[in-house]
C-alpha cells in the first residue's frame, strides 16, 4: 500500500534542495508516487517604500525570470530522472510559503519535501520551510543538509 500518492518538492535550486529532491525521488520510487517539482517566483517589483532596505527586489522582467526558472526546472528534471515527475512554477506577489500551501490544497498533495535553508527573498527572517512546517495540511519532510553527494 502506498503511503504517499502525490509528493511535492518545493525547490529553490540550491545544493541542499537537490539533496531533498533526491530523497523525494527515493520515496516516490518506493510508493510509485507522482512527484511534482514546484518553484515559486516571488516577484516584488522595486519600490522605495519603508521596507526597501529589507527586501531583495526582483529587478529582472517577469519574462526573464520565467525563462530562467523553466531552464532550471528542466535541468533538475534531467538530474532526478524520475518518470512520473511534473515540473511547475508559479509567480506570485505573495510569499513562496503562501503559494506552496495553496498549491498543496488545490492539488491534493500528501507530502511536501523542503530544505530548511534556502534562498528566500528576505533571507532567514520568516523562513519558508518553517511556515510550511507550521501550516501544512499534509505531512512535511524537512531535509537537512548533509555530507550526501549531490
Amino acid at each position: 500500500m502506498s503511503i504517499y500518492k502525490r509528493i511535492l518538492i518545493a525547490t529553490d535550486f540550491t545544493d541542499v534542495n537537490l539533496v531533498a529532491a533526491k530523497r523525494a525521488v527515493r520515496l516516490a520510487k518506493q510508493d510509485k508516487s507522482e512527484l511534482i517539482l514546484l518553484h515559486v517566483i516571488e516577484h516584488f517589483p522595486f519600490d522605495s517604500g519603508p521596507l526597501s532596505s529589507v527586501f531583495q527586489y526582483n529587478t529582472e522582467s517577469i519574462d526573464a525570470l520565467t525563462q530562467h526558472v523553466r531552464t532550471k526546472l528542466d535541468e533538475l528534471k534531467r538530474v532526478l530522472r524520475y518518470k512520473q515527475l511534473k515540473a511547475e512554477f508559479r509567480t506570485t506577489s505573495k510569499s513562496a510559503r503562501h503559494e506552496i500551501l495553496r498549491f498543496v490544497k488545490v492539488h491534493d498533495v500528501d507530502l511536501i519535501v523542503v530544505a530548511p535553508h534556502g534562498q528566500g527573498v528576505i533571507g532567514t527572517l520568516g523562513s519558508t520551510a518553517t511556515g510550511i512546517l507550521n501550516n501544512a495540511v499534509c505531512d512535511v519532510l524537512a531535509v537537512r543538509e548533509s555530507d550526501e553527494v549531490t
